[in-house]
């Protein structure tokens, strides 16, 4: 790496120093022709073609080889950060835990990948429950701070906004939605979180020639004991989120 590094900061060395009607260029090009020709993305032929041009006549060209190949670079980064925010956007969708009206959601994936593209200026939480739309700067915000503090952050959105807890649900964060500028409608992530699909159960037909009235009733006295509710903190908020939404 630090050769391949080595033969354009050479060459930028070169720029920095030009001297009109030197041959400093050339000469530079003529010797790292085959090493620069890789790096710049070009042909070797037309790096050595520089060679009898004086500094003045050679500098734009390479120059300009510099600037397509630091661009080129910038969109490959680019491309990079939007992949992986839409991995990050398919995740938090496909894991995203529900309960009531609300969507538990991963933290780490919240606050980490979903942030990583710097074009976008809001995230959108979208389900057929509730729309929740949020600067990605204020998240970058929350990103670094809770994170790095509470090791048991937990978050969920509801229908009025994001909402953060730690230490088990001693301290917390909520963030409301906000209105999207038109001008920069163009620049948000939506993140479509699918609701689960309530199913309606049907009674089961009773049996022919036999009447509901001859069915065994259980027994107050003999029936099972209700199974306990959670009263976990997280549960608790969560289902007081829902009903209060």
């Amino acid at each position: 790496m630090a050769g391949r590094r080595s033969g354009l900061a050479g060459i930028e060395r070169v720029l920095r120093a030009l001297e009109p009607g030197s041959h400093n260029i050339g000469d530079y090009v003529a010797e790292h022709d085959e090493e620069l020709a890789a790096l710049l993305g070009v042909d070797a032929s037309e790096l050595r073609a520089l060679a009898d041009q004086p500094d003045e006549e050679a500098a734009p060209r390479v120059r300009a080889l510099l600037q397509h190949r630091a661009e080129a670079r910038t969109l490959r980064h680019q491309a990079a950060r939007r992949d992986a925010v839409l991995a990050a956007a398919q995740r938090l969708s496909m894991t995203a835990v529900w309960r009531e009206s609300s969507a538990l959601l991963e933290s780490n994936v919240l606050l980490g990948d979903l942030l990583a593209d710097v074009m976008i200026q809001h995230i959108s939480l979208v389900s057929r429950v509730f729309a929740v739309h949020l600067p990605r700067k204020k998240l970058v915000e929350v990103a670094e701070v809770l994170p790095r503090q509470f090791a048991d952050l937990v978050s969920w959105v509801d229908r009025t906004g994001l909402h953060f807890r730690w230490r088990q649900g001693c301290g917390g964060l909520s963030l409301y939605s906000q209105v999207v500028p038109a001008s920069e409608s163009a620049h948000v992530l939506n993140v479509s979180i699918p609701a689960p699909v309530i199913k309606k159960h049907r009674p089961a037909p009773a049996s022919p020639g036999r009447r509901s009235q001859d069915a065994a009733r259980p027994s107050p006295t003999n029936a099972a004991p209700a199974a306990a509710r959670s009263t976990g903190w997280l549960a608790d908020a969560l289902t007081e989120a829902a009903f209060s939404a």
